[in-house]
């Protein structure tokens, strides 16, 4: 059994979120989600909801938390990447843990997904070997793959991502502004 606030997180994400919702830019939904879940975010942060790393659910819904929650939560602030080393350790251990194969290929998706939202290439490689280890089943695979890689090759130029840097109070090279007009440099 899981926590009940855990068990929230995948209910709102899994259940009651439609698909489209989950990427897409939209301020009544970020509103919604800080107005259920920031206390809890708060709480993980204090690392009150480490406990919630023993399970394969529960630790699903920290890393929703930490990776997804929080860039709604603080889009356009850095906060929304404060927990991104953490997240990469959770997953990481997840993984050694074998907690992927309690899962399905959605949610398998998500539990992966901040090693594509990382900035070392080393997790972008470990993605791509978990993702054709677990997500082959999963019907969006190919675009999956294909957004991955789009993200990967902006880590293999600049070594970060260009979009964050002035969130981050990062300068901005020249060549990562000229990168930064054409489409698909922000997501």
């Amino acid at each position: 059994m899981i926590p009940e606030r855990a068990q929230s997180i995948l209910d709102f994400w899994f259940k009651e979120t439609p698909f489209e919702m989950r990427f897409k830019k939209d301020d009544k939904f970020d509103q919604k989600i800080k107005e259920k879940f920031l206390n809890d975010y708060e709480l993980a942060c204090q690392n009150e909801y480490d406990d919630w790393q023993d399970n394969p659910m529960s630790c699903l819904a920290l890393v929703i938390l930490f990776d997804q929650f929080s860039r709604n939560m603080f889009r356009n602030d850095k906060k929304a990447f404060a927990q991104d080393q953490k997240t990469r350790l959770i997953v990481n251990d997840a993984v050694y843990s074998g907690y992927l194969e309690a899962m399905n290929v959605d949610q398998r998706f998500f539990m992966l997904l901040p090693l594509i939202h990382s900035e070392e290439i080393s997790d972008h490689e470990m993605a791509y070997y978990l993702l054709n280890k677990y997500l082959r089943e999963h019907e969006g695979y190919n675009k999956i793959k294909k957004f991955w890689q789009d993200h990967t090759k902006v880590i293999r130029q600049f070594h970060r991502y260009p979009h964050r840097n002035e969130i981050l109070g990062r300068e901005s090279t020249e060549e990562e502004l000229e990168f930064l007009k054409g489409p698909n440099s922000s997501w």
